[in-house]
C-alpha cells in the first residue's frame, strides 16, 4: 500500500463513519428535546385542566379582592 492509500483510508475514506456517528448523535439530542417538550406540553395541559376545574367549582364570596388575588396566586403556584 501507498502512502497516498493509507490517507484515504484513514481520514477521507473513513469520514463518512465520523459524520453518520455526529448525525445520530444530532438525532438523538434533538429527540431528547422533542420528548421532553411533550412532556411540559401534557404537563401544561394538566394544569390548565385543573385550574378550570377549580374555577368552575368557585362559589360567590364576601371575601376582599386582596384575599381572592392570593387565593389566585397560591393556585397559580406563585408565592403571595
Amino acid at each position: 500500500m501507498t502512502i497516498l492509500t493509507l490517507l484515504w483510508r484513514f481520514t477521507i475514506g473513513g469520514a463518512w463513519k465520523w459524520l453518520a456517528a455526529g448525525a445520530g448523535l444530532v438525532g438523538l439530542y434533538l429527540k431528547g428535546r422533542a420528548d421532553a417538550k411533550s412532556k411540559r406540553d401534557v404537563k401544561d395541559l394538566k394544569a390548565n385542566a385543573k385550574t378550570i376545574e377549580e374555577v368552575l367549582r368557585e362559589t360567590p364570596s364576601d371575601d376582599s379582592a386582596d384575599d381572592i388575588r392570593d387565593r389566585m396566586r397560591r393556585r397559580a403556584g406563585r408565592k403571595p
